[in-house]
């Protein structure tokens, strides 16, 4: 869905949206992971956001998930979950 932040979403914006993805381009720059982390960790973020409303409090959760499983899934050598938490 295209316009997603403006029909689902009522509690983040695209600013939220934006903090978010950089935040998951500097973990991805940290550990060092592969782009295919970055790209899957941001389709996740969006496909979830594009159905279910999500409050700013668990924006941040919803971003380790998505970092969590996409490193999971594209990494020979995935970062443990408490890694992502700096």
């Amino acid at each position: 869905m295209i316009d997603y932040m403006e029909i689902v979403q009522t509690d983040i914006d695209p600013n939220w949206r934006g903090i978010c993805i950089d935040w998951v381009v500097s973990i991805v720059d940290y550990f060092k992971l592969l782009p295919d982390t970055l790209y899957l960790a941001v389709s996740c973020i969006d496909r979830f956001l594009s159905f279910k409303p999500v409050s700013r409090l668990k924006l941040q959760l919803l971003c380790v998930s998505s970092m969590f499983i996409a490193s999971k899934y594209e990494d020979t050598f995935p970062p443990n979950v408490e890694n992502f938490w700096q």
